[in-house]
């Protein structure tokens, strides 16, 4: 093998998932020269995650990749809601439905510029790094072995059994994102907490034609409450037949039931279809979480699969990792730029740690719950004296998994630096407060449309009302020079916009829902979260308490506005 050949580059992403692209579109769109090494030269063609929920959708909206992802996706408008059958082809026991009305759908709608979209995990891969483009180093086949830290830098060797050749890495900063099993993670002493066992399970993925099934019902999940097979068929992409059936494997039946694939399938469609099996896994249903997320230097960051992993009930371990990847990358930017001490990275772990731990005990929730819904449900169905009483016997059952499947408050509601970080997994109840996701409003611009998170994505935004736009503007001004804080001021009007820098809210409903009255103004963080609500007292110098105390800390001021 030949010598290692050095490269330099400000910032090393180990591992091409989901999680690992996502921070490496960051880093580019903050200009930094980061280079991404992953081990496999393909992604795994086995389903993973499937749901891309609504604030990841956002992200990938800021990163210009909406459409592509869309292309590869199935709309959750055509699939949305979770049907429980006795079989695909059979009686329909129950449903929970996630937008049963337009009115839901209109206030889904309102809550963001996106929607969630059922994206296989590979095909989303496949987008986020096509759509990387040559600033950037993607390189497939290169597999991280060893790692060294020291106060200045860190170097990562690698090698590429393909080419014969190894590779050595020097950057300012390395995230890990290169999974469970991660190599390098314990080379830099984090370590990593295992949860409980939630049991065995066995993934069939295959392929057949079931829209003749599912014409009339389609739904992202469908639940099967068989008497002898019990577990869920999975919409991977309906449009193309590719589904996955998930079933638990119960202790003592282990060996008959991962024997017997085709068996399994025929008994959960209940039709004689042509089914092919493309490929299958038994895994243990678990957690674990990194019991720290950087290493003593904060020079080596985990995230995604590195730094947590659920139980996939309620679809929120690649979500979490895409949002980790988008909290940490602009305070990575922030301190290579010069803007930010380094001290604002710890606040990457105390904010998504508690995230993801909230993800982690839902999830976990989510598991038991089902799987004692299924518990209930096997011998019913295997009386067939029970007829039509099974559907009402489980109606009440069957609703109680609601907070499973509809979730928007845990995918947009969670707040930094609050306990819980989510107050409602179901109904998102949106706020102005430090650490919160800021509301969406769509406001007028010079040329069109825009909502208010497409103004955060790489630099702070000051929203202000008509009162003090000038003393707010004269105050962002000696930030954005002395501090060289990437800071851009909005001020927002009621009424026809005076000029083009100003946006227009026609109806007036987010400069009330923002508290923007008078003199007041909300500072938002580049990562769409909400800095501060600043009175307007001092314009100079409440807004530049807020940005130091914010960099240097990772906290600013508590108020809070209750939309």
């Amino acid at each position: 093998m030949t010598q290692p050949q050095t490269r330099r580059c400000e910032v090393l992403v180990v591992g091409a998932g989901p999680a690992g692209l996502a921070t490496a579109h960051w880093l580019r769109a903050w200009g930094i020269d980061v280079v991404v090494v992953e081990r496999r030269t393909a992604p795994r063609e086995h389903p993973q995650a499937t749901m891309v929920n609504t604030r990841t959708t956002e992200i990938l909206r800021f990163l210009g990749l909406s459409d592509p992802v869309l292309a590869e996706s199935t709309t959750l408008e055509s699939s949305s809601r979770v049907t429980f059958l006795a079989d695909l082809a059979g009686t329909e026991i129950g449903r929970i439905e996630i937008i049963p009305t337009t009115e839901k759908l209109m206030d889904f709608a309102g809550q963001s510029p996106t929607l969630p979209v059922i994206c296989p995990q590979r095909r989303l891969q496949q987008v986020m790094a096509r759509s990387l483009g040559p600033t950037v180093d993607l390189l497939p086949g290169y597999e991280a072995t060893t790692i060294e830290v020291t106060d200045a830098t860190v170097r990562v060797d690698c090698i590429d059994a393909q080419r014969d050749t190894s590779h050595r890495f020097e950057s300012d900063f390395a995230v890990l994102a290169d999974g469970l099993h991660s190599g390098l993670r314990e080379q830099v002493g984090i370590d990593t907490q295992p949860g409980p066992q939630l049991g065995a399970m066995l993934d069939i993925h295959f392929t057949a034609d079931l829209r003749k099934l599912t014409a009339d019902r389609q739904s992202v999940l469908y639940w099967i409450l068989h008497p002898t097979v019990s577990g869920v068929l999975i919409t991977v992409s309906p449009e193309a037949g590719d589904w996955l059936l998930e079933v638990p494997l119960p202790a003592g039946a282990q060996d008959r039931l991962a024997g017997d694939h085709l068996g399994l399938l025929r008994t959960a469609i209940g039709a004689d279809v042509d089914v092919a099996v493309r490929g299958s896994r038994t895994w243990s249903m678990s957690s674990t979480m990194a019991l720290d997320w950087a290493d003593a230097t904060n020079r080596v960051f985990v995230i995604g699969d590195s730094a947590h992993t659920f139980a996939p009930t309620g679809g929120f371990g690649m979500n979490t990792g895409i949002q980790d990847g988008h909290n940490l990358a602009w305070k990575i930017a922030g301190v290579l730029h010069g803007w930010a001490p380094r001290s604002l990275l710890a606040s990457y772990q105390t904010e998504r740690r508690p995230v993801a731990e909230f993800n982690a005990r839902r999830s976990a929730d989510n598991a038991r719950a089902m799987w004692a819904l299924l518990s209930r449900a096997a011998p019913l169905m295997a009386d067939p004296s029970r007829g039509d009483q099974i559907a009402a016997e489980l109606r009440g059952e069957i609703e109680s998994q609601r907070p499973h499947f509809d979730f928007c408050g845990q995918a947009i509601g969670f707040r930094y630096g609050s306990d819980p970080v989510v107050s409602d997994v179901v109904t998102y109840s949106p706020e102005v407060a430090s650490g919160a996701r800021a509301p969406h409003f769509w406001l007028d611009g010079e040329r069109s449309r825009v909502s208010t998170l497409d103004l955060t994505t790489t630099s702070f935004g000051l929203f202000t009302g008509s009162a003090a736009a000038a003393e707010w503007a004269d105050a962002a001004g000696y930030v954005q020079v002395v501090g060289s804080t990437p800071l851009n001021h909005y001020p927002v009007f009621d009424r026809a916009r005076p000029s083009t820098a100003a946006m227009s809210d026609p109806t007036g409903a987010m400069l009330a829902a923002y508290g923007i009255t008078e003199r007041a103004a909300v500072l938002v963080r580049p990562d769409g979260h909400t800095c501060a609500v600043l009175p307007g007292e001092d314009p100079h110098r409440e807004l530049i308490d807020a940005i130091t105390q914010f960099t240097t800390t990772g906290f600013a001021t508590k108020e809070v506005v209750q939309l």
